[in-house]
């Protein structure tokens, strides 16, 4: 049987890209794969997720619609990981209708590193892509992650990029999330963050959802109630920035997932 290495190489040399030229994720996974041993351990996780809305912090991807989200992505155990995201969008028109985006790739990078048995901390890149325009321009942006993890309990994030929505500006989002498992199968979730978008979009959002999954297998089922609200409003920026930019607030919402995935 072919090493995952050579399989990985007659892929790449059999001339096999991803549907967006502007990074070759195949690439990326051949180069790793290729620097490291086989027999070092390494993990490939993919799942697929349906959801009654692509809720993104604190507003819709979807325009409340149903969505489908795919992940994949490789472990290695050294710490560092790279995979990929793939999603429907639906955003409300501002323009060039004919060319609004309907899928959204997230590829990304990161290195894990564990500072004891309780304590680990994340590092990531992710770069947004799409297929076409976010309300009436192009939109790839960049963003930066940080994550501090307490077991499986506790996690704190926080995230920068630096040209959000390639709108000319930055945005930092900070999210605090705790977990607690009521039974073999069943786990309590709560998070709360802070989008800190004023000097992009003339405003700031905080967030919140609570609810539960419940996991059996390969499958999980995750229920939950969302919230969110406007603040530090900047009216002069604001009615400039939603002009070409006006991503909906949602309001008290309840979101409901399945996903399968190993």
């Amino acid at each position: 049987m072919l090493g995952l290495n050579a399989i990985i190489l007659n892929l790449y040399k059999a001339g096999i890209r991803p549907v967006f030229k502007k990074i070759s994720l195949i690439q990326i996974f051949y180069t790793l794969l290729y620097t490291f041993p086989e027999s070092s351990f390494a993990v490939f996780h993919a799942d697929l997720t349906a959801t009654t809305n692509n809720i993104e912090r604190w507003f819709t991807k979807s325009a409340n619609h149903f969505a489908l989200k795919a992940t994949i992505d490789y472990e290695h155990s050294s710490g560092l990981y790279l995979g990929s995201s793939a999603s429907n969008i639906e955003y409300e028109f501002k323009g060039n209708e004919g060319q609004a985006a309907n899928f959204e790739i997230i590829p990304y990078l990161g290195y894990s590193y564990s500072f004891s048995d309780d304590w680990r901390m994340d590092t990531q890149w992710s770069r947004y892509l799409y297929d076409g325009n976010v309300f009436g321009h192009p939109a790839d942006y960049n963003e930066y992650y940080l994550f501090l993890h307490y077991q499986d309990f506790i996690s704190s994030r926080i995230s920068f990029a630096d040209n959000y929505y390639n709108l000319g500006s930055y945005a930092i989002d900070y999210q605090l999330t705790g977990r607690y498992p009521l039974t073999d199968y069943l786990e309590f979730s709560t998070s709360f963050g802070y989008s800190q978008t004023k000097a992009v979009l003339g405003s700031d959002y905080p967030y919140w959802n609570v609810g539960g999954t419940y996991f059996y297998k390969f499958v999980s089922l995750d229920f939950r109630y969302i919230d969110a609200t406007e603040t530090s409003i900047d009216q002069a920026v604001e009615a400039i920035k939603h002009e070409s930019y006006d991503p909906p607030l949602i309001g008290p919402t309840f979101l409901f997932s399945v996903s399968v995935g190993y």
